[in-house]
């Protein structure tokens, strides 16, 4: 149990970390979505992969409600200062001095039973903004604790908008956005590297590992989940299966999907199932996995697929509802959003030697869907008859019925 001033210190330097200014700060699109919310009486959840800005995001959020004269505490939980047990929380409370305070906890999922304490805070009638990493922890865990008093908020590394925020300022010529663009899918998001230019993927790849999957789940044979992983962070967007691992990983395809299901809850990968009418379809295929950012990737090679995983991680900013298709001859759609019956092939170049191959996909697809058809390219060297919309301005969409629109015939 953490000591009463050792407690202390920790809030006062929250207090600090409130009122420190941020250099380089990124106006981050999902701020939007979180100004003006303590009035309402739900516990507000920050989630995604490690080190994609969500403490920077708590302490903007932070410093603007203390603007507005909250009383605000920030709290981080990953403080090597605290001897986490539930005896703490009562401590916390009883130094916070003021009767309606507004608290930032910041990846409070390792302390034990901090989902009962954070529904006390709530029933109390204390605003709650908190972080965490592991979507199981905050999704089943803290949903049972409060039945259904939250609201979540996913936090992705830089969108290209934000990417050009940093990088350039201003209208630029489509030459130089295209080398930007080309830059991203290589670089990926993660905002600190994108910053500062120091490239420590590998740190994140490790902690993210290490820390948020191995640690936690205490894998009997941790050097067979490690290979997994970096097979998949090396063939973004391959359909995982046991055939596709073979003479690489022995390994049941059961405990190939608990693995899988272990780097989704840390934000590691993006999967997406294949489409059908019946949820079985997805449950009986392979499914096609992507890293969440293309910076964590070990194999940078394959332009398409670098351009096809950066358009599948902003599309999944915008919806969580996305899958690739495939008809009975093996014709395939990258991706089908259903909320929108919309089929998208993704080509770093159109020309003629692709063309034919991508229509028919889409031709399929329509047919069997009842959908519409869009290429997304990065360069374009003959015409088609599908919709096409070159990738700057595709990644520049903010919501997911602009997707639709953005096109061009």
């Amino acid at each position: 149990m953490t000591d009463i001033a050792t407690l202390r210190n920790i809030l006062r330097d929250g207090t600090a970390f409130l009122h420190t200014p941020r250099r380089g700060l990124v106006d981050r699109e999902c701020l939007d979505a979180l100004k003006g919310r303590e009035k309402f009486e739900v516990v507000e959840v920050l989630t995604g992969v490690r080190r994609s800005g969500k403490s920077t995001i708590l302490h903007e959020v932070g410093r603007r409600l203390a603007e507005k004269g909250h009383d605000v505490v920030y709290i981080n939980f990953e403080d090597e200062r605290l001897i986490p047990l539930p005896g703490d929380f009562q401590d916390i409370l009883g130094l916070i001095t003021s009767d309606t305070p507004v608290l930032l906890l910041d990846e409070p999922q390792n302390m034990p039973g901090w989902e009962r304490w954070v529904r006390r805070l709530h029933d109390r009638g204390i605003k709650v903004y908190l972080t965490g990493s592991n979507s199981r922890l905050l999704g089943s865990e803290l949903a049972t604790a409060l039945s259904g008093r939250n609201r979540t908020h996913e936090v992705f590394p830089f969108s290209f908008c934000e990417y050009l925020k940093v990088k350039a300022s201003g209208r630029m010529p489509s030459d130089r956005l295209t080398m930007h663009l080309g830059e991203y899918i290589v670089e990926g998001g993660f905002p600190y590297p994108i910053i500062s230019g120091d490239r420590i993927h590998a740190d994140y790849r490790r902690d993210i590992v290490e820390r948020d999957i191995l640690l936690r789940h205490r894998m009997s044979d941790p050097e067979r989940f490690r290979i997994l992983v970096n097979f998949i962070l090396s063939n973004p967007g391959i359909p995982l299966s046991k055939k596709r691992v073979r003479g690489l990983l022995d390994i049941h395809h059961s405990t190939m999907r608990k693995y899988l299901g272990y780097m989704e809850e840390a934000f590691l990968v993006i999967t997406l199932e294949k489409y059908g009418r019946s949820r079985r379809v997805g449950l009986q295929n392979p499914k096609k996995v992507y890293s969440v950012d293309n910076g964590l990737l070990l194999e940078k090679s394959g332009r398409g697929l670098l351009l096809e995983s950066a358009v599948v991680q902003h599309i999944r900013r915008l919806t969580p509802n996305l899958y690739y298709w495939k008809d009975v001859k093996g014709r395939e759609v990258d991706i089908y959003i259903p909320d929108i019956k919309l089929a998208i092939q993704v080509v770093y170049e159109l020309n003629p030697q692709n063309i034919a191959r991508e229509e028919a996909a889409l031709d399929s697809a329509v047919e069997e869907l009842d959908c519409e058809g869009l290429i997304v390219y990065m360069y374009k060297k003959t015409e088609t008859r599908y919709n096409s919309v070159n990738a700057i301005d595709f990644l520049q969409v903010s919501d997911p019925d602009g997707l639709k629109a953005v096109g061009e015939s």
